[in-house]
């Protein structure tokens, strides 16, 4: 359970980085980029979804505040850097 949750987090950290990357190449007018971003960006966040909905009350509890965490942390580390 608790490498779930951490799995989870990091799988924040990384999707919110790419919705950083995603939004960048929006302003930039990078086509492709944005393109291919926005294909990954929706494929991991409904399999991350997926995987959060099927465990129990509890359990979805505790991942969705490991997700939200790790977006948190995600949008603190793209800001940062920028």
């Amino acid at each position: 359970m608790l490498r779930q949750i951490v799995l989870i987090f990091i799988a924040g950290i990384i999707i919110d980085l790419f919705t950083a990357r995603y939004t960048h190449a929006v302003a930039e007018k990078k086509r492709w980029q944005a393109t291919l971003l926005s294909g990954c960006i929706t494929m991991s966040t409904f399999v991350l979804l997926t995987v959060i909905i099927k465990e129990s009350a509890m359990g979805s509890l505790l991942n969705i505040v490991a997700y939200a965490g790790g977006n948190t942390l995600g949008t603190f580390l793209a800001l940062k850097r920028s």
